[in-house]
């Protein structure tokens, strides 16, 4: 439990370092971060499914890491054709990688590579999307920002080490033992409650000393009160959704990175849900507010 909680608190103020570059406007900082860290996803992703046909992997690694700086760096102005025919290709080569090498890669194995290597940088690269989207709106401050950002990241990871402690001791009601046997009602409930009391608690404190007063009704206490237990729940989907993929495949993690955490998929993946679910409610936030 040491081991877990050091490690924790260590992934913790690295990414509260990223949101503080980003803060100052260094958002590059983030794009970076996730085009080093898709690629080592798409690695456990493919070594969880047996993929025996190294290049495919590769090709996978690459396009994940590849999709990122593309996004972040609006590489796409450079170009005069659209984004989807690069997914286009890529589909394209996938396919071919599996029918030249048919007896060692199964159809899974290049599904599975296709859908990962798209939608694990997409989804990260939402965090993009939500900076921008609030940045030209007009309505929030730069610290408002990196307060939404926080809120996505406080319901990926201290909901679920607030529905550890809830579990461990209150937990009776499996939430879904077939998919994780461990996970109860009781610990979901209070990873909620727990994750919307803190977020709360960090409104205060950033609403008194860090919002611009000419935008610091932009974001109500409701709104967090809202917000978070449904960015809570999409984290446990998230979750939830990594368990069957690893149970499908008879493995406990899909790495070693980080010690008593598993690998960097076991980390990131309510995080896949979240931040979607970040710029959904904002686009929609946005929208009501015109």
């Amino acid at each position: 439990m040491f081991v877990r909680v050091l490690v924790g608190v260590a992934a913790a103020a690295f990414a509260v370092g990223l949101l503080v570059c980003t803060g100052y406007g260094y958002i590059i900082a983030i794009g970076i971060m996730i085009a080093i860290f898709c690629p080592i996803c798409m690695h456990e992703i493919m070594g969880v499914s047996q993929c025996q046909n190294k290049k495919l992997t590769a090709v996978t690694m690459i396009f994940s890491a590849l999709l990122p700086l593309y996004i972040f760096l609006d590489l796409g102005r450079f170009v005069p054709f659209s984004d989807g025919v690069f997914i286009a290709a890529y589909i394209i080569a996938v396919l071919i990688m599996m029918l030249k090498s048919y007896e060692k890669t199964k159809f899974e194995n290049a599904a599975i590579g296709l859908f990962c290597s798209i939608a694990i940088p997409e989804s990260l690269c939402g965090i993009l999307r939500t900076y921008n989207l609030m940045e030209n709106s007009g309505l929030f401050c730069r610290s408002q920002v990196i307060f939404v950002l926080l809120i996505a990241m406080y319901a990926s990871w201290l909901s679920d080490t607030f529905a550890l402690f809830t579990g461990m001791a209150l937990g009776k009601h499996k939430l879904s033992p077939k998919i994780s046997p461990k996970k109860t009602v009781e610990g979901a409930v209070g990873g909620v409650v727990g994750t919307t009391v803190f977020a709360l608690a960090t409104y205060a404190i950033c609403h008194h000393f860090f919002f611009h007063a000419d935008v610091i009704e932009a974001i109500k206490w409701w709104h967090v009160l809202i917000a978070t237990p449904i960015l809570c729940v999409g984290g446990m989907c998230g979750d939830l959704s990594a368990s069957v993929i690893k149970r499908n495949f008879g493995v406990k993690d899909f790495g070693t990175m980080f010690p008593a955490h598993g690998g960097a998929m076991d980390r990131i993946d309510s995080f896949l849900f979240t931040v979607p679910v970040t710029y959904i409610l904002m686009e929609l936030f946005v929208a009501a507010s015109k």
